[in-house]
């Protein structure tokens, strides 16, 4: 179903196009500005700079990776990571967006894998990492220092006409199931995708968005934050994610200062700074401008979003701004989040019963509380279908996301067992469970993470949003519910992950809590759980639960626990 009508700038054929197009009208204004955790400037960039700067480095691209050959982004957040995406583009090279290798031990172990199935000819970085020892570790591509690139190479480069069909850059997905592959992204699911997001800003024709990210540019999430603001010849002010982890608070000081209109962030970023920003920080916020607040990449949880808009009301805040939203890397980013003031925010299901018979059924009171993630822009399309037969789920019944559309990827890079597997039959498999109603979308969890206990079907999000609300000691957004099997039986094991600077004398008892607290929402016994010490939540760079792994540490009795 076509929820809404897009007007599509035909003018942003290339992910090229979405930064050349400023030129010349806005060459002097500028593009981003790069803050440190107290929100002072440390970079900068107009248009014209950006563009000078990345038609150099294109053109010493073209002469020495072929078209079509990938390159690696391996920066930090930065002017220099936008300069090599885009001289990527600017050259007909396939540009792959990698975190740096000092993001720690578990990101080095995914770069590596992502090195080995990319193959890339060439690693666009910084001085620091291309002298380091992990550089040697990245086989023998040509490394290439950003910053030291000649700005006068500039008037060597050529445009490599690129279509829109062309694979503009691999978007590796997070790794929370399995390890990540490259969905391959086209020019034209650039165009698309962008056209999508634009209308979800809820801005005018012609009005340069303004725009405040902390989220990493390697993520999709975080990508699309300054591709957007491009596509509108906004501003946007980045904020390398470190920062904010210490911070929080310099992300909405950002908005504020900068009059910021939109901005992503999972739904623990939001949570953060409704209940840890003093009083003193937030009394001379303004937050009056933020057209779009969008809320994706993990649960929503209604609550987070009563708690934040009530926190910074007084603050200018409208409400109006919440915008849960879907999404996925093999979509590019965005699948759905757009809503009408009159649309619903979320439904009421009778807990139990969703579980014991898998029909949705309105609770008169209480019961799960499920956001609506918005409605679907007209150049997506969206299923439900029964997961085993790929039919058509019946009424009030669950069953599979499945999404086709102009921005849906081309596939897997190199692996086409895989390829045809999520995308065959022109549906991607998005492995969500989810339903429609309203006009909206609606995420109910992983498919593969579905706890089935005693012949009942248990969602693990349910589980562990009791958990982390159980102690005061937990972090209630760094737990994991996941069924394993002991003796011939299917048995409910638990992760929480306890909060920085909280001392724990006796994680037993904080056990206990817990078990007290699932058997008494869930009619569930957990046989198995683990208080873990700050950072022993297994997370994928976008911040997603791995309930996978955790059920694999468990059973190999790996995990950090008090």
């Amino acid at each position: 179903m076509l929820e809404h009508a897009l007007r599509p700038d035909p003018g942003h054929r290339t992910l090229a196009d979405v930064l050349a197009r400023n030129l010349p009208a806005r060459a002097d204004e500028r593009a981003v500005v790069i803050l440190d955790r107290e929100g002072r400037e440390v970079d900068e960039a107009t248009y014209g700079e950006l563009d000078r700067r990345v038609r150099a480095l294109a053109a010493l691209l073209q002469q020495v990776v072929a078209p079509g050959e990938r390159a690696l982004v391996m920066t930090p957040t930065g002017v220099d990571f936008l300069v090599g995406f885009f001289a990527c583009a600017y050259a007909g090279v396939i540009g792959v967006p990698v975190p740096p290798p000092e993001a720690g031990a578990k990101q080095l172990a995914r770069l590596r894998s992502i090195v080995k199935d990319a193959a890339p000819a060439a690693i666009l970085t910084t001085t620091e990492i291309a002298e380091s020892e992990v550089a040697g570790e990245l086989g023998a591509a040509q490394l290439v220092v950003i910053s030291e690139v000649d700005p006068d190479l500039a008037e060597l480069w050529t445009d490599p006409g690129a279509t829109g069909e062309q694979v503009a850059f691999l978007q590796y997905t997070s790794g929370s199931t399995a390890e990540p592959k490259g969905a391959m992204i086209t020019h034209a699911n650039v165009a698309a995708n962008l056209a999508a997001v634009w209308h979800l800003a809820h801005v005018e024709p012609d009005h340069p968005l303004r725009v405040v990210s902390w989220l990493p540019l390697f993520h999709d999430m975080g990508l699309l934050q300054p591709l957007l603001t491009f596509y509108t010849g906004g501003q946007v002010a980045l904020i390398p994610p470190m920062e904010f982890l210490l911070r929080p608070a310099v992300w909405l000081e950002a908005m504020s200062h900068y009059r910021g209109e939109f901005s992503c962030a999972p739904n623990f970023a939001y949570d953060v700074c409704a209940t840890k920003l003093t009083d003193r920080q937030r009394a001379d916020l303004d937050l009056s401008s933020w057209r779009a607040a969008v809320n994706g990449a993990e649960p929503v949880r209604y609550d987070t979003l009563e708690r934040f808009a009530a926190a910074f009301a007084p603050a200018g805040f409208p409400e109006s701004a919440i915008t849960p939203a879907y999404g996925l890397a093999e979509g590019m980013v965005y699948v759905s989040g757009s809503r009408e003031p009159s649309d619903p925010r979320y439904v009421d299901l009778d807990v139990l019963e969703l579980e014991k018979s898998g029909r949705l059924v309105d609770a008169a009171s209480g019961g799960r509380r499920i956001v609506a993630c918005g409605r679907v822009p007209s150049n997506l399309d969206v299923r439900i279908v029964d997961p085993a037969t790929g039919e058509p789920s019946e009424e009030d019944r669950p069953g599979e996301v499945r999404i086709a559309g102009a921005s849906i990827s081309a596939g897997y890079w190199q692996r086409p067992e895989a390829t045809e597997a999520k995308f065959g039959g022109g549906w991607l498999r998005t492995g969500d469970l989810g339903f429609r109603r309203d006009g909206h979308l609606f995420v109910l969890g992983r498919l593969d993470d579905m706890i089935i206990v005693d012949g009942r079907n248990h969602y693990p999000q349910d589980v562990e949003l009791t958990v982390g609300e159980s102690h005061p000691l937990l972090d209630p957004s760094r737990c994991a519910a996941f069924a394993y099997d002991e003796d011939g039986q299917t048995r409910l094991g638990i992760l929480a992950e306890t909060q920085r600077g909280a001392p724990v004398d006796d994680p037993a008892a904080v056990a206990e809590v817990i078990r007290h607290a699932v058997a008494a929402e869930h009619q569930l016994g957990a046989a198995a759980v683990h208080v873990l010490k700050p950072g022993g939540l297994p997370r994928t760079t976008s911040g997603k639960v791995q309930r996978a792994k955790s059920r694999a540490l468990h059973e190999a009795g790996t995990l950090p626990t008090w």
